[in-house]
């Protein structure tokens, strides 16, 4: 796996890179100090596989960086990294198409987990920075409305989430739930812990008497995404 690591902080950038290479036995890394640099590195060839930027850099003024290495690198998914607990720069990086918004100072767990959804196709957001004073998750401006009303549970998880506790309520095991929805078993596993805690279920029995008691039904794994 090959990664570039965008950071006005050399410091920062190389001691991510350590953090990555313990986590990732095979991963290849490089470095770019600001977006020009960073997109000189995206013209070379082979293709990266993952771009961890930073929000706050020399260049990034509105987004802009983002925006040009998405426009130069659209087949690879971005991931910002930042100090900053916003919920308006999270919304603004993920509505421009950024795949993840990691807090700098999150643990080696959050970030696998992160770059996990971010390589399958989905995208990490810190949960703690949408939550309003009910636990419940805020959504982003002008995106549609959770079909779950917020006095139902099941209005806690995303949609993702959903689609994997659908899959629990037909008793396929996380094996079958990865293949059949595309994503790495490790990021059904997060997801499982995810739904068991948020719905307040104690095993995965419970977790899906509590989806079918509030509207929620069973699916199948192949069967996402038919008709």
């Amino acid at each position: 796996m090959r990664i570039l690591v965008v950071d006005d902080h050399q410091l920062f950038r190389s001691g991510l890179g350590l953090l990555l290479s313990n986590i990732y036995a095979d991963v290849e890394i490089s470095e770019a100090g600001d977006i020009d640099s960073a997109l000189g590195r995206i013209a070379g060839k082979p293709a990266f596989d993952l771009i961890l930027l930073d929000v706050a850099m020399p260049g990034m003024q509105g987004m802009e960086g983002l925006q040009q290495l998405l426009e130069q690198a659209p087949g690879t998914p971005v991931v910002m990294l930042s100090a900053i607990e916003s919920s308006d720069e999270v919304f603004k990086a993920i509505r421009m198409g950024a795949r993840g918004y990691i807090l700098k100072s999150s643990n080696e767990h959050v970030l696998e987990h992160a770059i996990s959804l971010a390589m399958s196709g989905e995208t990490y957001i810190p949960s703690g920075i949408f939550m309003d004073s009910g636990g419940r998750l805020l959504a982003p401006t002008g995106t549609p409305g959770n079909r779950f009303d917020s006095a139902n549970p099941l209005s806690l998880l995303t949609p993702r989430q959903r689609d994997v506790l659908a899959c629990m309520m037909d008793g396929s095991p996380n094996k079958e739930i990865a293949r059949g929805l595309g994503l790495l078993e490790s990021t059904v596993k997060a997801h499982v812990k995810a739904i068991l805690k948020k719905l307040g279920a104690a095993n995965r029995t419970q977790a899906s008497m509590i989806a079918s008691q509030h509207g929620l039904g069973a699916k199948k794994p192949e069967n996402f995404g038919a008709g």
